[in-house]
């Protein structure tokens, strides 16, 4: 560390500080010289305003230390291991589980102090640790890489040591990433690269839901390698009980069969299937020989019925967007040719209804005997005074035809239904939709799902948001162009799934039959079983307002019998529940809400799936792995050579500490010593002409 004395002006003015602390000095004590003063004393004084004159004139100069300090920084060498299944799937299995960490350790230990040492590992996440138990369900590379450059971003990486098989089962290709990196990757490549004799199920195709009464298709994909001239069963299992088997014989050592199944829905709820192939002889893995699916059985469809006033595109992007889900049935009407009996459908969504055209009075006469629920979606064809009639929650006041373009604000709190962090993702990137310019009002049974941003400027005015009182649930939908949203899906995703999540929950949650229940709970209908399981619930009072201050438990029932037991947390003005992660299989659970004047209960289902992923493909990849040495200057290495790794990391001139300057500046009037050096040579010149009878 070095200090220096600089300032905001030229040296060449210092001279001229002295020279105003001797004139100072001059004039007070030479000048004008008090008679009771001895030549000695008249020395001292003229001293010490000398020195404080002259320090207060270079202050003026706004002088600062420079300090400058130097800090070397060791290369960091990043040792990084795949942590999933596959890895232990191969021919040196045996040997990735009891010697690979230990080979690790001891190269941690060949580098020694001289290098900065961070352990990894990855599979469906990137953990910064060296615990190794390959039960990753997922292996993504490409996000490994990711995060690398992120976290080490003009840091001295030196190298990164990546242990794996080469294979990925998630995200994109790795090697495209490490194409301009600046530090090389050395590989330790495991598992075998050779395909062996294997039979297993590539993939199942079926639809999650099925209608009772209904028969519905599943379709199994039977992948086969070297088993040319070998035959085999494929069954199909329910209740334990064979309701499917097929003899498939295989003529080429590399061939798909395509199997179509037809099974009955029989009864509702939640159906096991396990569908099942018979090894052959020498068959290396039988892991991926057997998968399960669940299909839930419901009692039938709910119709929809988008009624619009006139043709328009946010009209076809609903329909397409209920279109897709499986607890739908959408028709498409214009308020003209409307002669449909409203009872028969369990939502309407009015596009600009009522309108300057058409008032609709006897379907919305209708609606409001019948109770049933409507979305509506306000436009520029709107009659806004009619609208504010139908009782929907909200009321506009001063609109004088004129339109906002509005941006969708996700409220955090929202309590009626849990959207996913892709649809949350969506709301922050997708164009304005035109809104009505009036004062907004809304009423005490209204939950905001979206505000609305003018521009830059968030409001509280509600763009997207649902009335619940217990007769009756309205929605409402401030603006008109939402049909850009689903094309701004399809540009980020490259699908519509966050766009027609969006309209499938709003559906749900307002054609549900149960209105008047004042305890909910929502939870999805099927979970992955590397994903966390999460509830939200609703818990009203006698008067139908929303309250959070109650008890609120659940009891989580697996297939066994065995109960795992949790309490919601209050969030905003609902509950949250992360319960964590369960093994595969269908789960009950049972929610009860303590209200102070009995018990409220609630109950359901869910599914947790199997990820076979790490199962399908255990060929491993050394190709990838080498190109991404070979890219990025490092080099590819067996496992019996991994000693070899830190000599040549040892050996290369470019991997090497890297030294810092950092300079930093600190006015000298801060300085407090100075400060009390000024006032110490003032006060005691003050105290000395006092003393000797002088002011």
């Amino acid at each position: 560390m070095g200090l220096q004395l600089v300032t905001a002006y030229s040296y060449w003015l210092i001279p001229l500080c002295l020279a105003f602390g001797a004139g100072l000095a001059a004039v007070l004590y030479y000048r004008n010289t008090p008679g009771d003063f001895s030549r000695n004393l008249r020395w001292i004084l003229s001293l010490f305003r000398f020195l404080s004159g002259s320090i207060v004139a270079f202050l003026l100069l706004s002088p600062m230390i420079k300090t400058i300090v130097r800090t070397t920084e060791k290369p960091v060498v990043v040792i990084a291991v795949d942590n999933s299944g596959s890895m232990i799937l191969g021919k040196d299995s045996l040997f990735v589980m009891n010697e690979l960490s230990e080979k690790l350790d001891d190269l941690a230990g060949q580098l020694g102090d001289d290098f900065d040492l961070v352990r990894y590992t990855f599979g469906e996440q990137v953990i910064r640790n060296d615990s190794l138990d390959f039960s990753g369900k997922l292996t993504d590379i490409s996000a490994f890489i990711t995060q690398l450059n992120n976290r080490y971003y003009n840091r001295n990486l030196g190298a990164v040591i990546l242990a794996s098989d080469g294979i990925y089962n998630v995200g994109s290709d790795p090697s495209y990433l490490v194409r301009d990196v600046s530090y090389p990757v050395y590989t330790i490549n495991t598992g075998d690269t050779n395909q062996h004799r294997d039979l297993l199920i590539k993939r199942i195709n079926y639809n999650r839901l099925a209608y009772k009464g209904n028969r519905f298709p599943i379709e199994i994909l039977v992948q086969a390698y070297e088993s040319a001239g070998e035959s085999s069963l494929v069954k199909v299992y329910h209740k334990e009980v064979e309701i499917f088997s097929e003899e498939i014989r295989f003529i080429s050592d590399k061939q798909v069969v395509t199997i179509p199944v037809t099974a009955a829905a029989e009864e509702t709820g939640k159906l096991r299937f396990r569908i099942n192939i018979e090894p052959i002889d020498g068959e290396a893995n039988e892991s991926n020989n057997t998968r399960e699916i669940v299909i839930e059985v419901k009692e039938g469809r709910q119709k929809i019925a988008i009624v619009g006033n006139s043709p328009h595109p946010d009209l076809a992007a609903i329909e397409r967007a209920l279109g897709n889900s499986n607890n739908f049935e959408t028709e498409l009407f214009f308020a003209d040719n409307f002669t449909e009996n409203p009872a028969n459908f369990s939502l309407f969504i009015l596009h600009q209804l009522p309108s300057v055209t058409n008032q609709s009075s006897k379907l919305l006469g209708e609606l409001a005997r019948l109770n049933v629920p409507v979305l509506y979606i306000l436009g520029n064809q709107s009659d806004i005074s009619l609208f504010n009639a139908q009782k929907s929650g909200l009321s506009l006041s001063g609109f004088n035809n004129s339109f906002n373009e509005s941006l969708p604000v996700f409220n955090a709190d929202f309590p009626l239904f849990i959207s996913s962090e892709n649809l949350k993702q969506l709301l922050q990137i997708v164009p304005p939709l035109n809104t009505p310019f009036a004062k907004y009002s809304i009423g005490n049974a209204a939950y905001i799902y979206a505000n609305q941003a003018i521009g830059a400027s968030a409001t509280s005015m509600p763009l997207i948001f649902f009335n619940q009182n217990p007769d009756r649930r309205t929605g409402v939908i401030a603006g008109e162009g939402i049909w850009r949203w689903r094309l701004a899906d399809y540009s980020k995703n490259q699908n519509q799934l966050a766009f027609d999540e969006l309209f499938g929950k709003m559906a749900q949650y307002l054609a549900v039959k149960d209105v008047k229940s004042r305890f909910r709970v929502s939870a999805r209908d099927f979970y992955a079983e590397n994903e966390n399981i999460e509830f939200g619930a609703t818990l009203f009072n006698e008067s139908y307002e929303l309250i959070n201050d109650k008890l609120v438990t659940l009891v989580i029932i697996g297939e066994d019998g065995k109960k795992y037991e949790f309490e919601f947390t209050p969030a905003g003005e609902s509950y949250q529940l992360n319960a964590g992660n369960f093994k595969p299989g269908i789960f009950r659970f049972q929610a009860s809400a303590e209200t102070g004047t009995g018990t409220l209960m609630q109950q359901g289902s869910f599914v947790i799936t199997a990820l076979n992923l790490e199962d399908i493909n255990t060929v491993a990849n050394h190709k990838l792995l080498n190109t991404m040495a070979e890219l990025t200057g490092g080099s590819g290495f067996d496992p019996g050579r991994i000693p070899d790794i830190a000599n040549i990391i040892k050996s290369r001139k470019d991997i090497k500490p890297v030294t810092y300057v950092r300079k930093r500046y600190t006015d000298l009037i801060s300085f407090l010593p100075l400060l009390l050096l000024i006032i110490g040579l003032l006060g005691t010149e003050w105290f000395l002409r006092k003393y000797y009878g002088s002011y």
